[in-house]
């Protein structure tokens, strides 16, 4: 091999990664990537803080209470996903019902046993999806053993 193939090769290396370097640094700036030093900020979201107490303990299971922030306009439903729960719900006419939290379920203890929610001591005629909360708010998530027994 001589040594102007070798040349030849090697400009030929530095011309195609340079060429690679070049497409690599138009494709970031085409799609608005900006160093992280550089990174645009955003402001954020106004957040309220709500307490939530979820108690189970109808279905011998110990309650709990967590405190968590949630954005201006959250729901109870959107608290109490929030909390980290395992929730199962599911969408009817009336807003989202919550079916289960953390492995306790509705008619787990009977045919009229479920979930029933207050804010501040209140019960509320709305669906948990539907009911606002205010900055302060506590909400508790009680399993009833037969909801017809309640006030």
């Amino acid at each position: 091999m001589s040594h102007k193939n070798l040349s030849r090769r090697t400009f030929l290396s530095w011309l195609a990664g340079g060429a690679a370097a070049c497409a690599l640094a138009l494709s970031v700036s085409a799609c608005g990537g900006a160093p992280a030093s550089e990174a645009p900020t955003t402001a954020a979201e106004p957040t309220i803080a709500v307490s939530v107490t979820i108690d189970p303990t109808a279905a011998e299971v110990d309650a709990t209470t967590v405190d968590v922030d949630v954005p201006e306009g959250a729901t109870v439903y959107d608290a109490l996903v929030e909390t980290g729960a395992d929730v199962n719900a599911k969408d009817s006419s009336y807003g989202t019902y919550v079916a289960g939290i953390n492995g306790v379920a509705e008619q787990d203890f009977g045919p009229m046993s479920g979930w029933l929610f207050e804010v501040n001591g209140e019960s509320s005629d709305k669906a948990c999806s539907e009911y606002v909360l205010e900055d302060g708010d506590e909400v508790t998530w009680t399993y009833v053993t037969d909801f017809t027994a309640t006030e």
